[in-house]
């Protein structure tokens, strides 16, 4: 280990012992630790506590998300078997209207066929009785030897030919009659027949649609109870699923505040190494300008203090920062482990969660929120002449300094004229 870091880890053991700083549960300024280049602080019991419960929160709210899409999805199958059992329940009601018209109609057919039927029959009754009449006058006012009386009381042999002739065309016109009403009779009786079997088949048809009607409506109920249970379901874990939220939100309350409080140490810490050095000695550091002085709009008393517009916590941005802490400054570096200038400090610290910064130290004037010095928070960007930083908290601020001294986190945040300070998280 070479001279420039026995003498860091030094004064930082020695400053923990004089600090009277805010106490941080679980965690001492011995808790920094060297590895490496890096520098981490332990994390407290109840930090490690509530990562575990948010951890396992999340993965339960992404479990119960992903049950509330398949119970949604589910859902909406039902609801388009219910639209289409009620389509076929349409199609079927439509069929029976138009089939009872069809009963309807084939009913007046039979009724007007029983009135022929009842017709034909009395027409060939009457045409029976007549011809039992004509028959019974022509044998009871002649002789049982009618055709010879026909033939010796004939005058001549023409009169004979037409008696007999006479006798035998009123037998063949009455036989002709009788036939023809008994087939107009059997014609209408087959007519009802075809009807009553053209019925029947109605009837038959009747009472299919009444069962295909009852098993869809009993299965559009069947349908509509299941789109009630997922819909009760659904309800049931959107309710899970915000409790989880809540937990998460709450878990991640807690570790804002341990990374904050552990945070505000740290700068504390880096403080009071700084105040223990000699106050006599020069040191190498970025940005220029009399400590103290600060822009005018930016002065304490200017009633800046923007919300949050992200879902970072300024302290995780400083915890993540304060990593790097003791690792070296190359000017146009990019590496926050093998090197990096101020602004591209600052930018790579903001990149690691998503924000979007310039690479030039004085643009950083115009990005974010405005923020007046009284109100300055930890994860605040500070921009000076010729350099930019990032506020610790407890006063101090953590930045690639210099060549010289690398990337710290010791010196006040007045230790050059402030030109902005923004908010970006």
């Amino acid at each position: 280990m070479n001279r420039k870091w026995t003498r860091a880890i030094c004064t930082v053991l020695t400053s923990a012992l004089v600090f009277t700083g805010p106490a941080v549960e679980g965690i001492t300024f011995s808790g920094y630790i060297n590895s490496g280049l890096e520098k981490v602080y332990a994390k407290t019991k109840k930090q490690k506590d509530a990562e575990k419960k948010k951890s396992q929160a999340e993965q339960d709210l992404k479990d119960k998300k992903n049950e509330i899409n398949g119970l949604k999805d589910q859902q909406q199958i039902t609801a388009d078997d219910i639209k289409n059992k009620s389509a076929k329940l349409d199609e079927i009601l439509a069929a029976q209207k138009k089939l009872q018209t069809d009963i309807t109609s084939k009913q007046a057919e039979i009724e007007q066929n029983q009135k022929d039927l009842a017709a034909a029959q009395e027409k060939q009754q009457e045409q029976y009785d007549a011809m039992k009449k004509r028959i019974q006058f022509m044998y009871e006012n002649s002789a049982e030897d009618n055709i010879w009386t026909a033939i010796i009381e004939s005058n001549g042999i023409t009169d004979m030919l037409n008696r007999i002739e006479y006798v035998s065309d009123v037998y063949d016109s009455d036989r002709a009659l009788m036939d023809s009403y008994q087939a107009a009779v059997e014609q209408v009786k087959e007519i009802g027949t075809k009807l009553d079997n053209d019925m029947n088949e109605l009837t038959a048809m009747q009472d299919d649609y009444e069962k295909q009607q009852a098993d869809v409506e009993a299965a559009i109920v069947a349908l509509e109870n299941q789109k009630e249970q997922y819909a009760s379901q659904i309800a049931q874990a959107q309710q899970q699923a915000e409790n989880y939220q809540n937990i998460i939100t709450a878990q991640g309350k807690i570790i804002q505040e341990q990374e904050a409080a552990a945070a505000a140490a740290a700068a504390q810490a880096a403080a009071a190494r700084a105040n223990s050095s000699s106050s006599s000695s020069s040191y190498d550091g970025g940005g220029a300008g009399k400590g103290g002085s600060i822009a005018g709009d930016y002065a304490a008393g200017g009633g800046k203090n923007p919300g949050a517009s992200t879902g970072v916590s300024g302290s995780s941005v400083v915890s993540y920062a304060m990593q790097f802490v003791g690792n070296p400054y190359v000017w146009g570096g990019n590496s926050l482990t093998n090197g990096v200038d101020c602004s591209g400090f600052v930018h790579e610290v903001y990149a690691h969660f998503g924000i979007s910064t310039p690479r030039y130290s004085q643009a950083f004037k115009s990005v974010g929120q405005a923020v007046s010095f009284d109100n300055i928070q930890p994860g605040d960007v500070v921009v000076y002449p010729g350099h930019v930083a990032i506020y610790a908290g407890g006063g101090v601020i953590v930045e690639a300094q210099s060549t010289k001294a690398g990337i710290t986190a010791n010196r006040s945040v007045q230790c050059h004229t402030i030109l902005a300070i923004r908010r970006l998280v």
